[in-house]
């Protein structure tokens, strides 16, 4: 066994959603220890880092329960059944901001929260984008908003954007746009 791995001993489901699952895992650590883990069952996702002809970013402001809070997010989502992660970040980006992107390319994934989720975002860079209509899904609620990155940057470090996949796509806009992604 890896210095670093624990060794799963026992694991018992307890819930099901419609996105979500929730499980508890007895684990045996590295030093002989058992323990257990909470671990919060995703299907992954996909975050599209969308960038104007003026270098601007098409956000969307939409209220999320957990934090009682309107949040300004880079539009993301769940990639349908069978749906590969660059037609997932197409549609996502059509449905919630009616944008139509020439160009998606993928600049990497990340865990979002390793300690206790599975979940992994699939970070996307659409560009060459075409105004459309929007289409949101029936339990969405979101408005667009079109930023200059200079100012998104300026809401990240004044504590504005709250959002974590919104932050690492304002980093991913100002790399892209400084040539910084080998693009």
């Amino acid at each position: 066994m890896d210095k670093f791995e624990e060794k799963e001993i026992a694991s018992k489901r307890i819930f099901d959603g419609r996105l979500l699952g929730l499980r508890v895992d007895t684990v045996i650590m590295p030093n002989g220890v058992q323990s257990t883990r909470e671990i919060v069952e995703h299907p992954g996702a996909v975050a599209i880092v969308a960038i104007t002809d003026d270098d601007e970013l098409i956000l969307v402001r939409q209220f999320r329960k957990p934090t009682g809070e309107v949040l300004l997010e880079v539009p993301a989502g769940v990639p349908h059944k069978g749906e590969k992660g660059e037609e997932a970040a197409r549609r996502e980006l059509e449905e919630e901001t009616g944008y139509h992107a020439k160009k998606v390319v993928k600049a990497f994934s990340a865990y979002t929260t390793p300690g206790y989720s599975d979940e992994l975002i699939h970070y996307f860079i659409a560009t060459d984008m075409n105004l459309m209509k929007t289409n949101p899904d029936e339990d969405e609620f979101v408005e667009v908003d079109i930023i200059d990155l200079e100012t998104c940057l300026d809401l990240v470090k004044e504590g504005k954007v709250k959002d974590n996949k919104t932050i690492v796509g304002i980093m991913i806009a100002d790399q892209y746009l400084r040539g910084e992604t080998g693009d």
